[in-house]
């Protein structure tokens, strides 16, 4: 390359060098990625910033890597697709409005010269602040802002080089930087800066440094954690909304400001809307998920949907024990318990016709009886994504913890096979997944032993070869509420449902090998807590104290006479807990239906010896 080449290819940036420059920037921040969760206490403490912003910006790599030679306007196109996309959380929101700023203003171009960039981030900083419902100063936006603002006095002194440019925009982040805390006082009472802006600033070091040695740095891995400075923060409010709500609306025409508007009329904070007239991702902080929802969908389809329980991720500070347990929605648990052990649950995905929900989340469990009785297509149950798992695993794994999961029967759905798959894809974290062979409240009281233990500061090791050895001892029993249900849910066969119908027999259902199959009958059309609970009681030794959970969907009463039964008709009973059963038991028990999971409170040495 002669010297003109050279001079004019140091003061255009053309979508290869932007390729390259990005790819260098996104490695540099994911090294940062754990210091960026251990400052980030704004806008709440709840130390995911830095894992946002990977997942972010790991989308947006994805799609560079794959166009390193695409024209400028097009790389740009895409990077703005891909950040909507993959945006996690208040900074990855604010990061996707800031790209598609950034397109804006490189529409049509295929290079940019020293002021064009300065105008494109700009741009970006201004749609930036205009994602945000209650803009702050000190947060990320002003960082991008100051860069912005850097960049441009530099091109108008006459800078044209781009590598000087991006030294004095990087010169202009760092001082924004470090002045966060003197504009938010919550910075200031930590000590920190913000981590929205760090992260930011974390991405143009590594830009800089590869216009400065034209070299890409490889990593070991796309979640490498090299920085082991900072200290764990002290306790902080997580504020007056629990979950960490996100989506993504599909349409036509879509006007992100009546969005926002919308959703300024509940009771939020932390309301981020990113995107274009297609597609709008919206972040968000609520105790309501399923309201977002529901005025979302008065713009279009929503997809991607999740909530977060701020208030669970900050207790992870502070949680006892270093081993997680995690399971899924198909478990059956009392809520007070998962509170107390610091459990995490998955949810399962539930359809009424053509909406979705998320059990637990957007519907609720004392909902879901009227909904029922009130639908006139049964709903249908699917298993969560593998991402859905991703996001509970690296989470926990962002705190030093190791992580059991305890998964519904691999027999009777993929959901096990999803936390697994999820599992994989977290090479750097050490996970056991436990195939309960059961559901409901046998899979609640497998992962209820599991936590126990885990508060109790056993190692993983051993959790993991306990549960494995209580699987086979776990039984379940449950009745439906009507042979319908039953049916439909192809947990009796139709055959038999009709030879049952007509001698009028109801079935008794048990998991066996994983699968849930029929036990035996007995006569009547509803269930009957006392013919169950002799049933339980003869498959129990009497000589042996057992754990037991009783799960009922709308039929408390039934629930409390099962118990009752069980507590006098057993001379060493651990525990019996009685939890509302979700909505994968309701679907295929009805509204009354009731199941109940029983094992042995054996212990380690004495399961050796069995």
């Amino acid at each position: 390359m002669n010297d003109t080449n050279k001079r004019k290819r140091s003061r255009q940036l053309d979508g290869s060098l932007l390729a390259q420059a990005l790819i260098a920037g996104i490695r540099h921040l994911f090294t940062r990625r754990d210091y960026i969760n251990r400052i980030n206490v704004f806008p709440v403490p709840d130390s995911d910033t830095g894992t946002n912003m990977a997942f972010t910006f790991k989308a947006i790599l994805q799609v560079t890597e794959r166009r390193r030679e695409a024209p400028l306007s097009d790389l740009v196109g895409a990077v703005s697709e891909a950040a909507l996309d993959g945006a996690r959380g208040n900074s990855g929101a604010i990061m996707a409005q800031y790209f598609q700023g950034f397109q804006e203003a490189c529409a049509g171009l295929a290079t940019l010269n020293a002021a064009q960039f300065a105008a494109a981030c700009s741009r970006g900083a201004e749609q930036a602040w205009g994602a945000m419902s209650e803009p702050v100063p000190g947060t990320l936006p002003t960082v991008m802002e100051d860069h912005a603002r850097a960049l441009q006095h530099a091109a108008e002194r006459g800078v044209r080089d781009l590598r000087r440019l991006f030294v004095s925009g990087l010169d202009g982040a760092r001082t924004s930087l470090v002045n966060t805390p003197n504009l938010l006082p919550a910075l200031k009472q930590a000590g920190v800066v913000d981590a929205g802006g760090q992260g930011f600033v974390d991405l143009l070091e590594g830009i800089a440094a590869f216009l400065t040695t034209g070299r890409v740095d490889e990593l070991d891995s796309d979640w490498v954690d090299a920085s082991d400075d900072g200290e764990p923060l002290e306790d902080f409010d997580v504020g007056a909304h629990q979950f960490c709500t996100e989506c993504v609306i599909e349409g036509a025409g879509l006007d992100r400001e009546a969005v926002m508007q919308r959703l300024q009329t509940l009771d939020q904070s932390s309301l981020v809307v990113a995107g274009n007239t297609q597609r709008v991702r919206v972040h968000i902080h609520v105790n309501s998920p399923a309201e977002v929802f529901l005025a979302c969908e008065e713009f279009g389809e929503i997809t991607q949907q999740k909530a977060d329980d701020m208030q669970w991720q900050h207790s992870l500070l502070n949680q006892p024990g270093q081993v997680a347990v995690v399971t899924d929605s198909a478990a059956d648990l009392p809520a007070a318990e998962v509170d107390r052990l610091g459990m995490q649950v998955v949810p399962v995905r539930l359809s009424f016709g053509d909406r979705d929900y998320l059990d637990g989340v957007t519907l609720e469990t004392a909902d879901f009886p009227a909904m029922l009785a009130a639908a006139e297509v049964a709903p249908q149950t699917s298993q969560p994504p593998p991402k859905d798992f991703r996001r509970v695993f690296e989470l926990l794994g962002s705190h030093g913890y190791e992580v059991l999961y305890v998964g519904l029967s691999s027999k009777l759905s993929g959901t096990f096979q999803a936390g697994e798959s999820a599992a994989k894809r977290c090479p750097d974290m050490t996970i056991e997944a436990v195939d309960s062979m059961s559901a409901s409240a046998g899979q609640g009281l497998l992962a209820l032993m599991a936590a126990e233990m885990a508060v109790n500061d056993a190692p993983l090791a051993h959790i993991e070869q306990h549960l494995q050895a209580l699987v086979p001892l776990t039984q379940i029993m449950a009745m439906p509420d009507e042979l319908q249900s039953a049916v439909r849910g192809g947990r009796v066969p139709s055959a038999v449902g009709k030879l049952a119908r007509w001698l009028r027999l109801m079935p008794v259902l048990t998991a066996k090998d994983g699968r849930l199959t029929v036990a035996g009958f007995h006569t009547g059309h509803r269930v009957n807590p006392d013919k169950l609970a002799r049933r339980v009681l003869r498959a129990m030794d009497d000589q042996q104290s057992y754990r037991v959970l009783i799960s009922h969907l709308a039929n408390k009463e039934d629930a409390q006479r099962l118990r009752r039964l069980v507590l006098e008709g057993h001379p060493q009973i651990h525990s019996c807990h009685i939890a509302d059963a979700g909505p994968a038991l309701g679907v295929h028990l009805g509204l009354r239906g009731l199941a109940i999971g029983f094992l042995p409170d054996i212990q380690s040495s004495e399961l050796q010896h069995a």
